[in-house]
């Protein structure tokens, strides 16, 4: 069985994150770029500040905060929210325990 896959900052501790209407605003101290967010890749980099998450686990929230069946569709889209995160340097990938 292979094991999942596990998401945690690329920085210790937490990044500069602001949500104003829906939309965050967060900055990476590796890069020094500014990134806008929706609100759903918002809600996923804080769910994974509070604490290295799983896919599976972020999928899980992610139904349950926008009321929406945990299903392919919302695994896809968070599949696709995680590999944006990890493309700017936001999150890294780390094999599950």
């Amino acid at each position: 069985m292979e094991a999942e896959t596990a998401w945690r900052l690329t920085v210790e501790g937490k990044l500069p994150l602001r949500c104003w209407d829906g939309n965050y605003v967060v900055y990476s101290p590796l890069t020094g770029s500014t990134h806008f967010l929706d609100l759903v890749t918002g809600e996923v980099l804080q769910t994974i500040m509070a604490g290295r998450a799983t896919s599976g686990e972020l999928c899980r929230h992610i139904a349950g905060f926008l009321d929406v069946p945990n299903d392919g569709q919302t695994a896809e889209n968070v599949s696709e929210i995680l590999g944006a995160l990890d493309f700017i340097g936001l999150i890294e990938p780390v094999p599950a325990c």
